[in-house]
């Protein structure tokens, strides 16, 4: 998915874009010489002053202008990584609660799902800025799950600024080069950790993959694909996800646990409405392409 104000927004990629405001400040004026005049009262500088005139025009934008930048360099050099330190504790600190015996013993159970189809890589779609603490309750997970897998994970959203980067860099995760927009043909066993996602993400996933072999290969960690028929008229969601309709009867459901298990003031709804989904029953499935 703090008390940082932002706003939240979903593009037409299908990623949520926190965009935090911006903040005043002092800005860094760069001092200039002053004005020449219009006219000359005299016939021209001596020799003197015409030498005076030049050793100022190579000296002043030496001392005014490099040295304001080196600084502001720096200062930006020590805020991101103070960001990313930031983001890397605060992560650590949530991995360790959601390891707390109540949420841990009900997430045995996924646990048990996710090993039993041993996947051989993670791709997380949509895990957000890490500034928010939705997102970084996602991460979280993904890297626990991870201690029990020991694969290699690759993410990508599109609000990831280089702070949020660095911060996954900081956990082994290497970073997608461009938006997949979800459309990712898998090769080996995949775990697609799409927590919060929009619908027509899913759905690309199962389109890049439609195919009996292929939809085998791949677990979604996500929304419930079965609610979003609930939502909405029959032809409204053939519409928009024909593949998500066809795939329901060979889909099975595991639900993670309650966050209210984590015992915090307040739940982080980072978890709501998802459950770890596997395309089990190939023969119930309807394989034609929808048109």
């Amino acid at each position: 998915m703090s008390t940082q104000t932002a706003s939240v927004n979903t593009d037409a990629d299908g990623f949520t874009r926190v965009v935090a405001k911006s903040k005043r400040g002092r800005s860094s004026r760069i001092p200039r010489l002053p004005p020449t005049p219009a006219t000359q009262t005299h016939a021209g500088p001596s020799k003197d002053e015409a030498n005076t005139k030049d050793n100022d025009a190579d000296t002043k934008p030496q001392t005014t202008v490099l040295p304001g930048k080196k600084r502001s360099s720096k200062r930006q050099q020590q805020l991101a990584k103070s960001i990313v330190e930031t983001q890397v504790e605060n992560v650590l600190e949530k991995q360790g609660s959601l390891k707390s015996d109540k949420f841990r013993n009900e997430l045995q159970v996924c646990l048990d799902v996710i090993q039993g189809f041993e996947p051989e890589e993670i791709v997380c779609y949509g895990i957000g800025s890490l500034s928010t603490q939705v997102s970084q309750w996602q991460l979280a997970l993904a890297l626990l799950i991870n201690q029990y897998l020991n694969v290699d994970i690759c993410a990508f959203d599109p609000v990831a600024i280089a702070a949020d980067c660095e911060t996954l860099g900081r956990f082994g995760i290497s970073i997608i080069a461009e938006n997949e927009e979800a459309k990712r043909t898998v090769t080996k066993r995949t775990l697609f950790f799409m927590p919060h996602c929009e619908e027509f993400l899913y759905n690309n996933v199962l389109a890049a993959n439609w195919s009996p072999e292929q939809l085998a290969r791949i677990l979604v960690i996500g929304n419930h694909l079965g609610r979003y028929k609930d939502t909405q008229s029959s032809e409204e969601f053939a519409a928009k996800s024909p593949f998500i309709r066809r795939a329901l009867p060979g889909i099975t459901c595991t639900d993670l646990p309650s966050e209210k298990l984590l015992g915090l003031r307040n739940n982080p709804f980072a978890f709501t409405d998802t459950c770890v989904q596997q395309f089990g029953s190939p023969s119930t499935i309807d394989f034609s392409i929808p048109s």
